[in-house]
């Protein structure tokens, strides 16, 4: 356990260095804080802390999704795993590790706890940053940022599931791959691929989408049944069109479809779902997807030749 304590402590420093944390963080947080840097033109004052902290939450939530652990934090994860396996390899420095008392698993597991930790504090910080400016910008008043509190949980499993699939496809493709920049180019594809570009395939196949079931290898629609997930579990967010819109458009997760009462013409309970898959089943099926390259990445590494 100590060599492995070594290793997670060697592969950590490899990966952070202040400046390149500090310039990530940025990148994380930029956009969420621009747009909280806007004035509302709700009266906090006049509202209860209930209302005002769903408000917070409402603004920032799409944001959060798909810019700050959709787009950023992905592809920075990607970036920085990619070269721990296949660089050392290709540079040789794999041949001195492995000559040392410690398994090619532990050597793997290793780095995978490390990429792990600096994905889970980096993650933190910028959800913190966010949400304490957001509060700031919005009302100054600390009851606020306390009611989000279990918007911040929600959000912070979620980040911790995102990294969980990302740093297991990132290191297995690093086992698999000679070149880092191999690796990196993966999972920048997969990456646009999954937030992106099953949006256009909606937007222009709708009937084609459903009648062929593309959503079963949609991954945006899958990582976004999740996102609702989490939040359905801490009730973080209100059942609103004022975020449900966005991910109905982005993700496939809601119809553009509501119950209204017929007399009133009242939205009941914002936008109904599409009911693909049950969230859980979403969550079960990526863990098991994530988990499966995780030992593929293992497999591989005890497997591949090391030569000078």
């Amino acid at each position: 356990m100590n060599r492995i304590f070594v290793l997670i402590s060697k592969t950590f420093s490899e990966i952070y260095s202040l400046p390149k944390f500090i310039i990530s963080l940025v990148i994380m947080i930029l956009f969420p804080i621009i747009i909280v840097a806007f004035p509302s033109a709700v009266d906090f004052g006049q509202i209860s802390v209930s209302q005002a902290s769903a408000i917070i939450a409402i603004a920032i939530a799409p944001y959060l999704f798909l810019i700050t652990y959709g787009l950023v934090f992905t592809i920075l994860i990607g970036s920085s795993g990619a070269s721990l396996i296949a660089e050392e390899v290709s540079k040789g420095t794999m041949i001195l590790l492995v000559s040392k008392p410690i398994s090619r698993v532990k050597i793997f597991l290793g780095k995978y706890i490390a990429l792990c930790l600096y994905g889970a504090i980096l993650s933190f910080i910028a959800l913190f940053i966010v949400c304490w400016t957001a509060v700031l910008s919005y009302s100054g008043n600390m009851d606020h940022f306390i009611g989000i509190i279990p918007f911040m949980l929600s959000m912070y499993l979620y980040s911790l599931f995102i990294m969980f699939i990302f740093v297991s496809i990132t290191l297995a493709l690093s086992s698999i791959f000679k070149k880092s920049r191999n690796a990196s180019i993966v999972v920048l594809f997969l990456v646009i691929f999954a937030f992106l570009g099953f949006t256009i395939i909606r937007m222009f196949t709708a009937t084609y989408y459903i009648s062929f079931q593309l959503y079963h290898f949609d991954l945006g629609y899958h990582i976004a049944n999740v996102f609702v997930l989490f939040t359905e579990v801490f009730n973080s967010l209100p059942p609103s069109i004022g975020w449900q819109l966005f991910f109905s458009m982005i993700t496939g997760v809601y119809a553009l479809t509501s119950t209204t009462d017929p007399d009133q013409y009242i939205i009941l309970g914002g936008l109904d779902k599409n009911e693909y898959y049950p969230p859980i089943l979403s969550l079960l099926l990526w863990v098991a997807i994530a988990t499966l390259l995780l030992l593929y990445g293992v497999y591989k590494m005890k497997k591949r030749e090391l030569s000078v």
